[in-house]
């Protein structure tokens, strides 16, 4: 008995652990998104609500932004285009899916105001940020 609690008490740890440091990580690209959004017209009521704001849109875009990179590579692989091409489709798709996530987060929360264009630039930064590579084929 006192293994099996343990265990269930070490996994806790490491869970809890685990989701301190992807928090951590939010909150870091959070308040650099923040800063530099900041210059375009995004407002806020606390830190907490920029990373509650970065947070959800992350969580609320995961799943378009699996669309946004399988999109280009198959498109790749079926030799529809090229890898520029790809890069230039990825780039757009990306931008275009953080930036609706992240108008619509904007909508719904109260405690920040963001502006059209301080979306698009860290939309725009964030996809250029995570680039994929399409010069290697699947």
């Amino acid at each position: 008995m006192k293994d099996k609690m343990k265990k269930a008490f070490t996994a806790a740890i490491a869970y809890g652990l685990l989701a301190g440091i992807i928090v951590a990580i939010v909150a870091i690209i959070a308040y650099f998104g923040g800063a530099i959004m900041k210059v375009f017209g995004f407002e806020y009521e606390s830190p907490g609500s920029i990373v509650l704001f970065f947070l959800i849109a992350g969580i609320a875009g995961f799943p378009a932004e699996i669309i946004a990179r399988a999109f280009p590579k198959a498109l790749l692989s079926l030799e529809k285009i090229t890898a520029r091409g790809a890069k230039i489709l990825f780039l757009v798709l990306d931008t275009a899916v953080t930036a609706v996530t992240m108008a619509i987060v904007d909508y719904f929360m109260d405690s920040v105001s963001a502006s059209d264009i301080s979306i698009l630039v860290i939309s725009l930064i964030l996809a250029i940020l995570s680039r994929e590579n399409f010069n290697e084929r699947v």
